[in-house]
């Protein structure tokens, strides 16, 4: 439980500074880094630190900027999609999970392809 809660917490912070310099795919590479520096026996454990780290990044991010502008814009696109405004904050935290949440996986089974297997006699 401590590596799950210490990998979603490098996660958020390593992936609000690269969303600040780099294109929204960065958050990707983040967690693949963060996910292939961990070791895991199961990789979902990992991809569940991933999903969770970049739900909450991008889900609050989007309610910060929802916020900021009273609901203008979201409610614009809201109409253009025909769903509601606070709707869009769920989705885009959902893809940038599934984004997240695959990164790190993706790393942990890079880590799992590069060890050496014990050869049981």
């Amino acid at each position: 439980m401590k590596k799950f809660g210490l990998q979603t917490l490098i996660i958020l912070v390593l992936g609000s500074v690269a969303q600040l310099f780099f294109p929204f795919w960065s958050i990707t590479l983040v967690a693949g880094l963060v996910g292939f520096l961990f070791k895991y026996e199961n990789s979902a454990a990992s991809f569940a630190a991933g999903t969770a780290a970049v739900t909450l990044l991008w889900s609050g991010y989007a309610g910060f900027l929802n916020s900021a502008n009273a609901d203008q814009l979201s409610g614009q696109i809201g109409e253009l999609f025909h769903i509601k405004s606070g709707q869009l904050i769920y989705i885009s935290g959902l893809i940038g999970g599934l984004l997240g949440g695959l990164g790190a996986m993706t790393g942990t089974l890079a880590r799992k392809m590069f060890e050496e297997k014990e050869v049981r006699e």
